[in-house]
Order: C-alpha cells, then structure tokens, then sequence
C-alpha cells in the first residue's frame, strides 16, 4: 500500500477533484460533434479516390454478389458485409453509411473517453478526446478526402479502431475485476478486428501483451487468472473468423475459403506491395536516418519548451515583483507560439511521446504495484500508450494526423494530451505539491486548444471551397470549385461525365472506370464486369494483370471510362502506358471500343486531368 502521508496524484493514480460532471461531458461533446457535423456536412468524400469502393461494394453485396469470388478486396470481409448490412436496414445510400460511421465514431470516442478516465481523471480524458475528435474526426488536410470518419478511405481502419478499443477496455475489466468470462467476450470481437485490416490487431496485441506482463506480475493469482482468461479470449476470437469460413466455404472450396478470411493478412505478406515506393514514404524508412534525425531533433526541442513551462510553473514569485511579470509574460508567450509551431511537423515526435508515456505508466505501476486500485489506473495507461505506440508502425518515422495519420495517430493524439494534463502535473505535484501543478494543467489545456486551431483552419479551406453538388437525394454531396489541387477539378469532371451518361446509358448497360473512379459506377447504379474495382498499383500488384482482362473478355461492359491518375507515388507511370502496369488492358480496349466523349484533357496524357468514354464497337453512338 502506499504511505498514509502521500497525497501526490502519483498516489492517488492521477486522480483530482473533477468539476466536470458526467452530464457535462456528454454534452460538451455532443455539441462539438454536432458543429463539425454541420459544418462538414456531405463534404467529407472525395469524388474519384478510394470511397466510391466503400460505397459500391457493399451495394454490390445487397444485389447477391459475394465477396472475392465476385468482388475482390484487399483487406478483411467485416467491413463490406457490415455496411451492406446497413444498406439492407436504412436503404442504400452515403448518407446511410455516413450516419451509421458517425454513430461508430461516437461510439470509439465514448469508449476512449472512459478508458482514459479509467487511468487518469474526467478532465483530462475529455481534453483528450475533444483533440482527437477536432483533429481527427472531420478533418481535411490534403486535396484528396476520405482520411475522417464518416466516409475513410477504408472502413476497416475506423471499424478496426472502434473494435481494438472495445477489445482493451474489456481485457483491462477482465484482468482488474478477475474475471475470465470477460476474456472470451474480448476475444469474440478480436475475431472480428481479425477481419479488418492487420494494424489494429497488431497493435492490440501489443497492448495486451503489456497488461499481461504487468498483471501477471501482480501475484500467483493474477498470473492463474492471466492465464485462464487467454484461453478464453483464444477461444472466442475463433467464433467470428469460423462463422465467415463457413459462410464462405458454401460459395468456394475449403482452401479459397481459408483465404478469403484471411485476405488481409496475404496482403500484408505480398512483398510487392510491403516494398512498394508509396509505402516505405507512408512508413518514412526511404530515408531512415533523416527522418530519424529529425523526429529527434522536434522531440528536443518541444522537451526543452516544457522544461522551460515547467520551471515556471515551479516559481512562485510575489504578485507584484519583476519575476512575477517574468513569469506570466513568459507563459502568455509560449501560448501565442503554439498556433505557429503547428507549421512544424510536430507529429514526427508522435512515437517518442507514447514511448516516453508508456516507460513513465510502467515506472509508475511498479512503485504502486501493492496498491491495487491505484496499480490498476497505471496498468489502463500503459496499455493506452503501448497501442498508440503499436498504431504508429505503418507510419513510425514520418507520423502526422494527415493522410492515414486520422486513425494511425488518434490513439497518440490522446497521450499526448494525457502526458501534458495528467502525467507532467502529477510529478509537478510531487516535487512541489500545491499550485504547480494546477498551472502547468491549465496551460497544457490551453496551448492543446491554441494547437487545434490551425488544423481547423486548413480544413476549413478544403471545405470552404467545396459548393458544387454531385449525386442526388441521400447520395449527394459537394465537390470542390477550386484549382488548388488537380482533385479538386476532376471533380467537377465527373460531375460532367455522370451527367452525360445519366442521358445516355440503358436499363442494363454495365461499364468499366479505370483505373479508379467507381464512385461512377454507384453514382449511376451501373455494374461493372471487373472483380477488381480498383485498379491502383497495389491491386493490381496483389492480383494481376490476367486478373482484369478476363473480367472484361468475359462479359465486355457497354462503357469503358478512363480517369487520368497520377500514379508517380508509387513508381508507376500512368495506366495503360507500361507494361508493369495495365498495358495489355489498354490494348485490348483500344481494340474493342471507340472513344465517343473526352471531358478535359487527355486523361491518358502525363499533364491531363480528364475523362475519357469508350463504347464498345458495333454499338457506338455519341452521347447526347
């Protein structure tokens, strides 16, 4: 137990007297979330990139197809079978996905929020997870959209996240309140995070192997518990991967079926696509030892702006002395920094915070480890930052909250909030316990809100920018107008090319987009012959190129559309042009179509941006 006489918030496991209640809370975020909502409203998608996949392969599975054998994916089954789920309830719409992704962030958020508060205090998890829903929830940071929420370029990242949190939490119950059960609860919805994407599971396991380790180390029955509860939880994540093997397995043979539960986890194994250019910058090992400097480098230099906020908070100079002024002029000068450093690629230092946390929520747990309650506190951190820190693999040398950065560094976003508003003042409050502490929270809460405001800023502009409407009724949504990025124009493209299809396509007509743009495709409620919706580098790297052709040679579609895409960041040049990538499809369909309408440039043409539509010989009119 811990000495009677300490009353340091190391011994009281972070804990301090709260003024917000639960009520407050609730609503504190509900407002938050109902103004990014609006604001964001049908704003969120990007036309061309990535979400028309999310939309019409789940649509593509309420009309009886099944996935890989008709439609093929890169990651798990979970996910489009449950948005067509959602389809089949609430009609087939992105308002219907987008509303049921809100709901699921909501839902995530809640379950942060109570985890943190778990292992710190009521304040500082909701500082915490406002960050995160301000900066990751609806933002926009680059030209191309999907990296939010309520419409992601993968659904199994934000249905991943929402299970990875559920599994901890209920892992970290089941080791505090001996209770083995609740493993084999944990281990059913591992199962199922199983079927997303590889990520989260792994950085699920990291969590879990932390708690095991520090709750084993608790005593002998601990360790008996540990152990009972893991064969349960082994037991239980075998439940969701069996129930789609056997679904699967009335479709394919016994092996095909093995790997369409598995799909994730071959791709993740597909060297082809592990050393791809795109994912080594994703991942910032094209140049380690740069990127590594330099996460060093911002990690020293925002070390020495908190010794310098915290040696402040620790004077305690008369009212009206010139210290005094020192100080206040001091912190009020930090505070007006914080917007400006935000132009710095701040998340760089993302993975040492969370090491840094997690090697302080273990010192912690060790020196408390005979005080149960408060061990326990401790225990929840630690697994907290050992899967924030498991999260930023994809990304560990060049982390951001951009791009893949909204899920990938949501976990982190929270540590770092919880390293400024709990653990900092908690040692403030041991070395000089009383206001010092206190200070130095109320800073770190206010520099966290000063540091939001430029994210907010730059999404704002991408939306700002967004008043064209494309698609009707609950699939409606804006594209941009703005020239700043060649997204934005192609937008208004497709806008054109849906346009002149809607006049001239028939009942039955089907048509191919390449090598991306299927939001057409589901716009028009057209089918495509092609399993491989997505023609990008690493689909077809994982597929092949066989894969396509036989697709189209076996039932020709009507149209075919080419979108231009630049594919540069993969070291791929454009689609068609190459013989590693999609030159023998070009040529069979130079072949066997005629071009009828060309919206924009040359989309084949290394500086287009346009669309071009083919009909298929012997069929081909101008479009009206």
């Amino acid at each position: 137990m811990t000495p009677a006489g300490n009353r340091s918030l190391l011994a009281r496991g972070f804990r301090t007297v709260d003024f917000l209640s639960p009520c407050s809370v609730v609503v504190l975020h509900a407002l938050v979330f109902l103004v990014l909502w609006w604001w964001s409203w049908r704003k969120w998608t990007d036309p061309i990139v990535d979400f028309g996949r999310e939309l019409y392969v789940p649509w593509q599975l309420t009309r009886g197809k099944v996935l890989y054998r008709d439609v093929e994916s890169l990651f798990g089954p979970l996910s489009p079978y449950l948005n067509a789920l959602w389809m089949r309830l609430f009609g087939v719409s992105l308002m219907t996905i987008a509303t049921c992704n809100a709901a699921i962030f909501a839902g995530t958020l809640a379950g942060i929020h109570y985890f943190i508060r778990v292992a710190t205090d009521r304040f500082t998890a909701t500082v915490a997870t406002l960050a995160a829903l301000v900066l990751c929830g609806f933002s926009q940071y680059v030209g191309d959209g999907n990296y939010n929420f309520v419409t992601p370029y993968s659904h199994e990242a934000t249905h991943g996240l929402a299970l990875g949190v559920l599994v901890i939490i209920l892992i970290h119950r089941a080791m505090v309140t001996s209770r083995p059960t609740l493993g084999a609860l944990a281990g059913v919805f591992f199962g199922l995070l199983l079927l997303t994407k590889t990520e989260v599971p792994v950085a699920v396991i990291a969590a879990i192997a932390v708690g095991l380790l520090g709750y084993a180390s608790l005593g002998r029955a601990e360790r008996q518990t540990a152990v009972a509860m893991m064969i349960a939880f082994c037991g239980g994540s075998a439940i969701g991967p069996a129930l789609f093997y056997a679904y699967f397995r009335t479709y394919v043979g016994g092996s095909q079926a093995i790997r369409d539960v598995g799909a994730a986890w071959f791709a993740v194994f597909n060297p082809a696509i592990t050393t791809n250019r795109f994912y080594t910058l994703v991942m910032g090992i094209d140049h380690p030892g740069r990127n590594a400097a330099l996460m060093v480098l911002l990690f020293a230099g925002v070390a020495a702006a908190l010794a310098a906020a915290v040696a402040l908070s620790l004077s305690a100079p008369g009212k009206r002395s010139l210290t005094s002024e020192v100080k206040h002029f001091g912190l009020l000068l930090m505070l007006v920094l914080v917007p400006v450093t935000q132009l710095l690629p701040l998340a760089r230092i993302f993975p040492l915070v969370t090491l840094a946390a997690l090697a302080t929520a273990g010192t912690l747990f060790w020196k408390h480890r005979s005080n149960l309650e408060i061990a326990a506190r401790h225990l929840a951190l630690m697994m907290w930052c050992a899967f924030a820190t498991a999260m930023l693999g994809k990304m560990i040398l060049n982390a951001r909250i951009a791009q893949y950065g909204f899920y990938l560094a949501l976990p982190a976003v929270t540590v770092a909030v919880i390293s400024l508003c709990a653990i900092i003042p908690a040692l403030l409050d041991v070395w000089r316990p009383g206001r010092a502490a206190r200070e130095f929270k109320l800073l770190a809460t206010f520099a966290t809100a000063l540091a939001v405001l430029p994210h907010l800023g730059l999404s704002h502009q991408w939306y700002a920018a967004k008043r064209v409407p494309m698609g009707s009724g609950g699939d409606r949504f804006y594209v941009s107008n703005s020239e700043r990025a060649p997204a934005a124009r192609q937008g208004l493209l497709l806008r054109e090319a849906v346009e002149a299809l809607t006049r001239s396509t028939n009942d039955g007509d089907t048509m191919a987009v390449v090598p991306e743009g299927v939001m057409l495709n589901y716009l028009l409620r057209m089918d495509s012959p092609l399993r491989v919706v997505t023609l990008m580098p690493p689909e077809v790297l994982m597929f092949g190129e066989r894969t396509i052709l036989d697709s189209l040679q076996a039932t020709p579609p009507t149209f075919v559309v080419f979108v231009h895409k630049d594919t540069d960041e993969y070291g791929f040049p454009l689609f068609g042009t190459d013989a590693r990538y999609g030159e023998q499809t070009m040529g069979w369909v130079k072949e066997h179509y005629q071009p009828v309408k060309t919206i924009g440039n040359d989309p084949l043409s290394p500086s287009g941006d346009g669309i071009e539509i083919l009909r298929l010989a012997g069929a081909a009119t101008p479009l009206r």
